[in-house]
């Protein structure tokens, strides 16, 4: 344990070492409170929510999160370094469950700076305060699934470009997926293909990160909505520690 938080402080660390991060989380809270107050209408609807919030927060994670990822393993392949990574006394797993805390962190960090937004909500109204626990621990949820799917696009290139696209199709995919079959079916040939796709609904709702993320949302913390971000989480890193395994087979 004590080598996974040396390889996560270091990492976390390397974050704010450059102007990247102050710039990403600034970005970040800025595009956040123009969606929160101009867009969601705050002042307007004389509505003591963060439905709006909690909307639009997984979203600009879609784009947040693999920018803060892409960097963990490719810029370490890129530069060379994950040589000399490898050679220090640590294991695969370490190396990985050690990068994966620090992005959590950064995730915790760049979190805690939105929580002026349910302080403005409580000072306006009475919310109930379930939904706002629930959607925070939602957002952290979706924003660890989606820094693990990161993480492991990582590690399948040293181009951080790469590794951002690679992320962000996953993570836009398995987001949207539960909306595909959403709304009215279509007229025409493509009519055929959805009947016989609305079969499988649940099974696209159910692989959806959204539908879980809105689940936890509401208030309701389901054993169910955490074991499938832990299998999801668990997965991507069991991947990740393989890839970076994989350098001594090609080795």
């Amino acid at each position: 344990m004590t080598k996974i938080l040396a390889i996560a402080k270091r990492e976390f660390r390397s974050y704010f070492n450059s102007p990247i991060a102050y710039i990403a989380i600034t970005v970040f809270l800025v595009i956040t409170g123009v969606l929160f107050f101009v867009q969601g209408k705050f002042f307007e609807q004389n509505e003591a929510s963060l439905r709006v919030l909690f909307q639009w927060v997984p979203v600009l994670f879609l784009a947040y999160i693999p920018a803060i990822s892409m960097r963990l393993l490719s810029e370490e392949k890129r530069s060379g370094t994950i040589e000399l990574l490898v050679t220090m006394p640590v294991t695969d797993w370490q190396i990985i469950w050690g990068k994966y805390l620090a992005g959590l962190a950064f995730l915790a960090v760049s979190l805690v700076m939105t929580l002026h937004f349910p302080l403005i909500v409580i000072a306006n109204g009475s919310p109930d305060i379930g939904p706002i626990i629930g959607g925070y621990v939602g957002l952290f949820l979706i924003g660890a699934l989606y820094l693990a799917v990161g993480l492991m696009s990582s590690t399948w290139t040293r181009n951080q470009i790469n590794a951002f696209i690679i992320s962000l199709m996953i993570c836009g995919f398995f987001y949207f997926v539960g909306d595909f079959l959403a709304g009215p079916p279509p007229q025409g040939r493509s009519r055929l293909l959805y009947l016989l796709l609305v079969n499988f609904k649940a099974v696209f709702e159910y692989t959806s990160f959204k539908y879980h993320f809105h689940n936890i949302e509401r208030g309701v913390i389901d054993t169910r909505n955490l074991v499938y971000f832990g299998t999801v989480v668990a997965f991507c890193l069991v991947v990740s520690a393989q890839s970076l395994a994989a350098r001594k087979w090609r080795g």
